[in-house]
């Protein structure tokens, strides 16, 4: 991830029912077409941050075992349950909450589309990942 580009797409990527299919504690099949998408944003240079609830609190280390998973399926990402270090040094802060430009999680108020439509969506909205003003669909209101 480009440390110091403040127009550096970020992606939050759920785990569960995302990445993969839901069996927590344990670990899901893959979802199809997970890891060629979001291996292809990284390699384009988006930022990838998994946002996920698993910890490695209490007995069953299920953050380990999502890390593990993932370096197993060659998964690529930048930050793990981590905002990225260029966002706390522009805010001055860490906040609980991963911030990023797009979040991308089987929880949303709609159906998850597949992972070739959310690929689609991304590079429509951000065609360029280290400059997220040039994609944005919603217009600056000191444009209009």
């Amino acid at each position: 991830m480009d440390s110091h580009n403040k127009n550096q797409v970020v992606l939050a990527v759920d785990f569960d029912g995302t990445i993969c299919e839901v069996s927590y504690p344990s670990i899901g099949r893959e979802r199809k077409g997970a890891k060629e998408y979001i291996n292809k944003l990284y390699d384009e240079g988006y930022g990838i941050v998994i946002n996920t609830c698993r910890t490695d609190d209490g007995e069953f280390k299920a953050e380990s075992i999502a890390k593990q998973f993932l370096k197993i399926r060659g998964i690529k990402y930048h930050y793990f349950n981590e905002n990225p270090e260029f966002l706390i040094r522009m805010y001055g802060c860490d906040t609980r909450k991963i911030s990023a430009d797009v979040y991308i999680d089987d929880k949303c108020l709609f159906d998850i589309p597949s992972w070739k439509k959310k690929y689609a969506i991304i590079k429509a909205k951000y065609p360029d990942p280290k400059d997220k003003e040039v994609g944005c669909l919603i217009p600056n209101p000191k444009q209009r």
